[in-house]
């Protein structure tokens, strides 16, 4: 599919246009073979192509600036698409919440710890870099860190994601209190180990999650 959509792109190099069409078509096409599949009972194979369609929809929206009403439509539909993923899938286990914060509140994905029976697992909490999402950053090894016991919190920060889009959360240089708010919430689960709280970002995330574990004594890692 990515190959697909290289070719296609292969004569327009730096046509930001070309680009948000090619990755979105992509996106439709997958999109409608996942309600075909959800249409036949096929949840498993629904959750995977909505997944796909997810990110070449987010892939899509990445470069079209301003964030005009077509991106908007086009990053809307990818968070339709994770959440009938998360909807279908078997493993794992998926909570959308919020993470209050100064009357308003970070969106944040919550994946549940696996193959435990502890009654507190260990969490990490994860940030994206300038550029990328809290969908985007699911691919990224989450299953792996689930699968060994440890959940994962995904927050789109200030000046990402859902957090700029939808809810006017801008970039801002003390990203610690995105940190603290993600803490706040995880100490309210019945399901985390307070004492066993970790953050990682990748990208400028190098700024975010340091400044975070500095500002915050209650990250032990």
């Amino acid at each position: 599919e990515v190959d697909r959509a290289g070719r296609r792109l292969r004569d327009h190099i730096g046509d930001d246009e070309a680009w948000f069409s090619v990755w979105r078509e992509g996106g439709d096409i997958l999109y409608e073979r996942s309600r075909e599949a959800e249409a036949k009972g096929h949840k498993l194979t629904a959750a995977s192509t909505y997944l796909r369609a997810c990110c070449h929809y987010q892939h899509a929206e990445h470069f079209r600036q301003p964030k005009d009403k077509h991106a908007i439509a086009v990053f809307r539909r990818s968070l339709e698409c994770f959440h009938r993923y998360a909807e279908l899938t078997d493993r794992p286990r998926i909570e959308f919440v919020d993470l209050p914060f100064e009357g308003d509140a970070f969106p944040a994905i919550f994946v549940r710890a696996e193959n435990t029976s502890a009654q507190r697992n260990p969490a990490i909490v994860r940030f994206t870099g300038f550029d990328t999402q809290k969908e985007l950053q699911f691919l990224r090894g989450v299953t792996d860190i689930t699968r060994r016991g440890i959940s994962v919190l995904l927050v789109d920060g200030p000046g990402s994601g859902e957090a700029l889009r939808f809810r006017g959360l801008h970039l801002r240089h003390d990203y610690e209190v995105a940190g603290s708010a993600a803490v706040n919430y995880l100490q309210t689960r019945a399901d985390v180990d307070p004492e066993r709280i970790g953050v990682v970002a990748l990208s400028l995330g190098g700024y975010f999650a340091p400044r975070c574990a500095a500002f915050d004594t209650r990250f032990k890692a």
